[in-house]
């Protein structure tokens, strides 16, 4: 008679359980975690409610209500997790939901491990998520395979660099704005401390190279705002006016390095929360980021802003070099002077781009932007990497940043 192998037959208990383990049925959840908000009424009942995800945490996430499309009630926040039939599920994205999403919530009792303050919030569970119209997404640091979606569903992304302490990163701007052209978002460029842009605290060619950027900017058609929100009369000043002015009414992300300023920013327009600004006032000339997680906040001036943490490394998606080249808006007029459909804009002959180049109508800096990305070099370190691996860490950027 065979003998039925039990567990003395095993060496330790891990061998036991990879048995065990292969005989189980292993389901698939068949429900979509994204679903048309048209087709919420299949999984709903009286007391589920829509909502805006208005913060994420790894364990859980903030939302507030917004039964009304645009009416978002930032004052009613409610605890939320992710049904648990969607955590099976393998995903492409560290995070499920991201900061901007609609969500249908259904209300919990039950009580999720939490830290913090948060045990005086209501529950709840999110069951479905509302298609992205577009989102802001890099390559997770942590996992190469996996995107990290930094927010969703925007109107303007604001751009935010100080010129100097920390020095302004131009291959990062350019970056944020190649993802905003792919996602069809517009984009504005915000450039803090610029009271510090003086001959007192930068040399006479980084003033040169600064004014051509931001000229050059302004001549493709992207918003370019000088700010010191630091400094008294900002709310007085014409840029803030024009700030002001474009977010009114809509959903704008701030983003940007670390230590730029952008929590002060934010608390000029009258937000409902206040953002912390590091109390040490050499925070002013180290860069260090002070705000923690990507938090949707309701504007008294009127309308929302979604506040980022300042990155350190930035990965674009990856994209074809024909999107990429699309994504410089500036190039678009001379793809078609390419003799090659497939042209990258490299090292091909006859190319509509680098013959621009070379007759002086675009501007090298920007295109030395675009190699970055298509590349993966540094023009600091010289470094190559395979094509496909578009690498955009910003401390091995260009010489031009």
């Amino acid at each position: 008679m065979k003998h039925k192998k039990s567990f003395d037959d095993f060496e330790n208990l891990e061998k036991f359980e990879r048995m065990r383990g292969s005989h189980k049925i292993k389901t698939k959840n068949k429900e979509p975690l994204f679903l048309n908000e048209n087709l919420w009424k299949k999984i709903s009942d009286k007391k589920n409610f829509a909502a805006r995800v208005v913060e994420v945490h790894k364990r859980y996430a903030f939302v507030s209500s917004e039964k009304t499309l645009g009416r978002i009630k930032t004052n009613d926040v409610w605890l939320a997790t992710v049904a648990k039939k969607f955590l099976i599920e393998e995903r492409k994205e560290r995070n499920f939901v991201a900061v901007g999403d609609r969500v249908l919530c259904s209300p919990d009792s039950k009580r999720p491990t939490t830290s913090g303050n948060e045990d005086d919030l209501p529950r709840c569970v999110i069951q479905a998520i509302a298609p992205r119209s577009n989102e802001i997404a890099r390559m997770d640091p942590l996992l190469e395979s996996r995107r990290h979606i930094i927010a969703s569903n925007i109107d303007t992304l604001f751009v935010v660099a100080s010129l100097w302490f920390p020095r302004v990163r131009w291959g990062l701007i350019d970056r944020y704005i190649a993802l905003a052209e792919l996602e069809k978002i517009p984009v504005a460029i915000i450039l803090n401390k610029a009271d510090l842009f003086s001959k007192d605290h930068c040399s006479d060619s980084f003033i040169q190279k600064a004014e051509e950027r931001i000229a050059n900017y302004k001549t493709i058609g992207y918003p370019v705002y000088l700010t010191s929100a630091h400094q008294n009369d900002f709310l007085t000043s014409k840029e803030y006016k024009q700030i002001t002015k474009q977010m009114k009414g809509k959903i704008s992300l701030f983003t940007g390095h670390s230590g730029v300023g952008k929590s002060t920013l934010v608390n000029a327009f009258d937000p409902q929360i206040i953002q912390v600004v590091e109390p040490d006032e050499n925070i002013f000339y180290k860069g260090r980021h002070t705000t923690s997680y990507t938090s949707f906040i309701k504007l008294g001036t009127g309308g929302f802003i979604i506040d980022t943490p300042g990155i350190r490394s930035f990965r674009l998606p990856k994209v074809s070099p024909q999107e990429l080249a699309y994504a410089f808006k500036e190039f678009r007029p001379l793809i078609s002077s390419c003799k090659y459909r497939q042209c990258c804009h490299n090292e091909e002959p006859e190319c509509g781009i680098k013959d621009a180049l070379d007759a002086g109508n675009l501007y090298k800096d920007r295109y030395l932007s675009y190699l970055s990305i298509l590349l993966g070099t540094s023009g600091r370190k010289g470094r190559l990497r395979d094509q496909e691996d578009i690498d955009v860490d910003i401390d091995t950027d260009i010489e031009s940043s």
